[in-house]
């Protein structure tokens, strides 16, 4: 129930404004009103009030839902907004679309009422579900810490990959404390003969209630190889929102000291294609000393600890302590932007996250980078107020959080800041003294905000944008839903681009697509990334939605394909078979027709066409269906492989293969990240596969991470796979083809 509620209506007339805030009190609510005539009241207003709704009556204003929007975003407010207007049907339909939360006639007072009510009642939803949030990762954290500090091994795995090991564990397992967990698998700590039995475990206990418990003896192996029998406890738990399966080992000598395994060695963990295969064959593990038990609601009983001897080897030290790695230090500081975002809720002013770095104008090696954090750290305690929390995030980045904070002061701090900056010289050894400048990405919010991952991932874009536009300067980020309308940032990304294109500061990736049917025809997909002067590298998500909409992309997709066609031509010196995958983008279809300037391409630098494919994602067909159809019956006629990406979005995906006939379906990634774990999306893959190949088609299944996903996929009969796990995008066309899975 809403009791009191603050609205600001922005309107010149108060008149209509009263006729809804009386049927908000019929309805039985207080409202506390505010109004704002002109652009400077409502800026004021809004650095200074937490609204739960802004009323916008447009009849007798400059201010439109644009100039509302924008100065909402300024303000670091996701307020809700009502609008009455008398504008048409369409123009409403468009106001929607723009972020407007209802749009009403303005004589429809009691709709108006109502509407603003909603926006209430959704705005508050959305804070409590933030609240929530805040507090299941404060337990998380907290359990967490309590794992920490267990005796015993543990850890913790999501859909089959490590998220979480405690120092005992790694100990055990021969792993340093900052190894990353990045694609461990509880089946690569398991001895290859018992890799059946672990899954059928596992198997067991996804229809489990998360507080049965299931002890079983294994043998497992260290990083290097050696074995040895350990009963492992399996229970759930939810961790990060997420269901994890947490491991808990202990020993029949009742200790987890590695200088008391006795048993053989076998291959050590890791090879460069992942976990999941071995480089080299060892000897045959022992069978496993115990029989598997069934799965109950009882937890076994736990092996005593077994008293030392004077003759037994001493315990392990105490590991030294470790300075953080750049994730470590991301995770405590996002903890920390949680809770002061929870503490915005008894705010009426927002928070302010800045990721500030050094410029210096050159790539600089990883030891500069993190001297180059330490200096700015230090920087940013002298000129920030003592108020100000500080971090040093990865390499040379930091994070700071100012509490109660508004836009215009953030500015006036960050413009002294860059003053006191700019100029300085930094020592970084061998006499090498660099001059820095400071760029710095800023973002505004209050307990609106979804998340702190999704925050400091908007600051990390404006500082991208900051240095994208020549760096020595400061960008502020909106909420996502503005970000279409940031004419400013897409112009960044726009020079930027054309700076790339021009003088080559783009770098092409190939990422090895093979065969699961023993064909060894050598394919490559094509990727891109943009490398800054200052030695930053951004994924194309970074910069290509900015291309498409400022007008960019057509002249990046040509860069990128007559760098990969250059590419081509050479390798195919050495295999003639040799096949790239390249993409057009939506850009690419309007204007100027690609496909004539495709075939005189390849006609100079005598590339044969059917050693081309043209990848066009699904969504680029949906919404420019006639230029894609045009486009690809010309590729076609010409040649050139199709290929559909991000296949099976839509409601009747197959329709498009009817209108494009495409000779390659690469599926989307989302079916491929819970393969291994979920019925229904390997359901889904087969059924997809089935009916590509019963059109003719070959099926790509992209973002193969594991072993498990990669067997299912034998089992489908699936054609063609990449991914990770294969091998990552590199800079080398050096897959052995030939030797394959």
């Amino acid at each position: 129930m809403i009791n009191s509620i603050s609205v600001l209506f922005v309107t010149r007339d108060p008149e209509p404004a009263g006729q809804v805030i009386g049927r908000i009190r019929y309805r039985g609510h207080a409202v506390r009103p505010k109004q704002a005539g002109n652009t400077r009241d409502l800026d004021r207003l809004l650095q200074s009030h937490r609204f739960d709704a802004v009323v916008l009556i447009d009849t007798d204003m400059d201010i439109g839902l644009e100039e509302l929007t924008e100065s909402l975003h300024r303000a670091g407010r996701q307020t809700p907004i009502v609008m009455l207007t008398d504008h048409a049907q369409e123009l409403r339909l468009s106001a929607v679309e723009s972020g407007a939360f209802a749009v009403v006639d303005t004589q429809n007072h009691e709709v108006a009422a109502a509407m603003t009510l909603k926006a209430v009642e959704y705005l508050n939803k959305g804070r409590e579900i933030n609240h929530l949030r805040t507090l299941l990762q404060e337990a998380d954290r907290r359990y967490l810490l309590m794992l920490d500090s267990s005796r015993y091994p543990i850890a913790c795995f999501h859909e089959g990959v490590a998220t979480y090991a405690n120092d005992t564990w790694r100990d055990c397992f021969e792993m340093d404390l900052s190894e990353s967990l990045d694609r461990l698998t509880l089946q690569d700590l398991v001895v290859p003969d018992q890799h059946d039995d672990l899954s059928h475990i596992l198997r067991v206990r996804q229809n489990q209630p998360e507080n049965v418990e299931t002890c079983e003896t294994l043998t497992l192996r260290t990083r290097r190889g050696q074995t040895f029998d350990a009963d492992l406890l399996l229970t759930g738990a939810v961790i990060g929102g997420e269901p994890c399966t947490v491991v808990h080992l202990s020993f029949s000598g009742g200790d987890s000291g590695l200088q008391e395994l006795s048993g053989p060695s076998t291959a050590p963990l890791g090879n460069p294609r992942g976990l999941g295969h071995f480089s080299e064959p060892g000897r045959e593990a022992p069978p496993a000393t115990g029989k598997r038990s069934e799965t109950s609601p009882e937890p076994p009983p736990r092996p005593r600890e077994t008293a030392r001897t004077e003759t037994a080897p001493p315990p392990n030290p105490p590991p030294a302590a470790q300075p953080m790695d750049g994730v470590r230090r991301q995770k405590d500081f996002l903890q920390t932007v949680e809770r002061m975002l929870a503490d915005t809720s008894r705010s009426e002013r927002p928070l302010g996250l800045l990721v500030c770095a050094l410029d210096t104008g050159e790539r600089q090696p990883d030891t500069a980078l993190e001297m180059l954090g330490d200096a700015l750290q230090e920087m940013l305690k002298q000129g920030l107020p003592k108020s100000a929390t500080i971090a040093r995030l990865e390499k040379s980045h930091c994070g700071v959080v100012l509490s109660d904070a508004r836009r215009t002061e953030i500015e006036t701090l960050l413009e002294t800041l860059m003053q006191q900056v700019q100029g300085q010289t930094i020592p970084l050894g061998d006499e090498v003294i660099v001059t820095t400048s400071l760029s710095c990405g800023v973002v505004l919010a209050d307990d609106t905000e979804s998340s702190a991952p999704e925050l400091l991932e908007r600051c990390q874009q404006a500082f991208a944008e900051a240095r994208a536009s020549g760096g020595a300067c400061f960008r502020f980020r909106g909420p996502p839903g503005i970000q279409q309308g940031d004419p400013e940032g897409d112009m960044i990304w726009k020079t930027r681009i054309e700076d790339a294109v021009r003088q080559n500061g783009l770098k092409l990736l190939y990422q090895p697509i093979v065969s699961l049917q023993g064909e060894d025809t050598p394919r490559y997909d094509v990727f891109v990334r943009l490398e800054s002067d200052g030695g930053e590298t951004y994924e194309p998500t970074d910069f290509l939605p900015a291309a498409e909409r400022s007008g960019v992309a057509a002249p990046l997709d040509r860069w990128i394909i007559q760098h990969a066609v250059g590419a081509l031509s050479k390798e195919l010196e050495r295999n003639p078979r040799t096949t790239f995958f390249v993409r057009l983008s939506q850009g690419s279809l309007e204007g100027e027709q690609v496909v004539g300037w495709l075939q005189k391409f390849l006609e100079n630098s005598k590339v044969p066409p059917e050693n081309v494919v043209v990848e066009f994602k699904e969504a680029t067909l949906l919404t420019q269906l006639d230029g894609s159809i045009a486009t690809a019956r010309g590729l076609r006629d010409m040649g050139v492989g199709l290929c559909i990406g991000d296949f099976g979005n839509g409601l009747d995906p197959f329709k498009l293969l009817e209108q494009v006939e495409a000779g390659v379906i690469k599926l989307d990634g989302a079916y491929v990240s819970r393969l291994a774990q979920d019925d229904a999306a390997q359901e889904s893959v087969k059924e997809l596969t089935q009916k590509i190949h019963e059109s003719g088609g070959q099926v790509i299944v992209p973002m193969v991470e594991d072993a498990d996903t990669l067997a299912i996929l034998f089992s489908m009969e699936v054609n063609l796979v990449q991914g990770y796990f294969v091998q990552p995008p590199s800079e080398q066309l050096d897959f052995d083809f030939a030797s394959g899975l």
